[in-house]
């Protein structure tokens, strides 16, 4: 009989930790442009980072069009509130020294 008391106790543990990882998710969209020149092709991904063990969850990752236009959107189980970050690499020719500048942002989401 304690055998199946633990069984269903343990059950029941199980099913709690589980309706206790709720969905989340974030969206952005937006524009990118080099100067008044639309950034086209360049990579955007949304993550949500996280802290110790767990690793990092990439939610969505495009490329601007041909406008510079993107939109990403994720989403992800998680026990706790989401941290997501928003990483942009874009190349874009420096007006002042007419070379190519190649660079990685990182933004961080209001939630």
């Amino acid at each position: 009989m304690r055998l199946w008391q633990t069984i269903i106790l343990y059950l029941f543990l199980c099913i709690g930790a589980c309706w206790a990882m709720r969905k989340q998710g974030v969206a952005v969209r937006g524009v990118l442009k080099c100067g008044a020149v639309p950034s086209n092709y360049s990579k955007v991904r949304i993550v949500d980072i996280d802290y110790g063990p767990d690793p990092d969850d990439t939610l969505d990752e495009k490329r601007t069009d041909e406008r510079g236009r993107f939109e990403v959107t994720g989403t992800t189980h998680e026990m706790t509130p989401i941290d997501p970050v928003m990483y942009i690499w874009h190349e874009c020719r420096d007006e002042q020294t007419v070379s190519l500048c190649r660079e990685k942002f990182l933004r961080t989401l209001k939630k």
